[in-house]
């Protein structure tokens, strides 16, 4: 993808996050991939988007912990979603994106993500009946399907930015 043609989107997305943000669309999730999974982030609790920074490692921290970085002068910890949920180690590329919690969830953090895919509405996926709840992530969320039986999970922030696990870091 080309520098112009990336910055058309990235520049359309934001566009359709405030329009949804603000009522003005019928778009819930920001639709990502953090490894293998595919995720369904709610809009109301996403905050900003950037592309990936230097992170200052943290001694002793859990290997999906990158460490800290500066997002427009705030300090944030920054969590390697896909490490998070168990997946390997795999390469950053220049589709990695940062993806901060909003204000109203008062944690200076930042999920990493593969890649963003864009704006999910939920009349574009069907609820998955088939898919067990994982008592060990209570933070994920109910399961969907879009048209090509891909299956995304939901993710509830609100949960996750509680959860234990994810708040102890070493």
């Amino acid at each position: 993808m080309s520098r112009a043609s990336l910055r058309e989107f990235q520049t359309h997305l934001a566009q359709r996050l405030t329009a949804a943000q603000s009522g003005q669309a019928p778009s819930r999730w920001l639709a990502v991939m953090a490894g293998q999974w595919r995720l369904l982030l709610p809009l109301e609790f996403s905050g900003e988007i950037s592309p990936m920074q230097h992170c200052a490692p943290l001694p002793h921290a859990l290997p999906w912990f990158l460490g800290l970085a500066s997002l427009r002068g705030q300090v944030c910890g920054v969590v390697h979603l896909g490490r998070f949920l168990g997946d390997g180690a795999s390469a950053l590329t220049p589709q990695a994106r940062l993806i901060q919690f909003a204000s109203a969830l008062d944690l200076n953090t930042a999920l990493l993500v593969d890649q963003l895919v864009g704006l999910r509405n939920p009349d574009q996926l069907q609820k998955d009946p088939n898919a067990a709840r994982d008592a060990s992530r209570p933070w994920l969320g109910a399961a969907y399907r879009d048209a090509e039986h891909n299956l995304w999970n939901e993710v509830d922030l609100l949960a996750l930015a509680e959860n234990e696990h994810f708040l102890n870091v070493t």
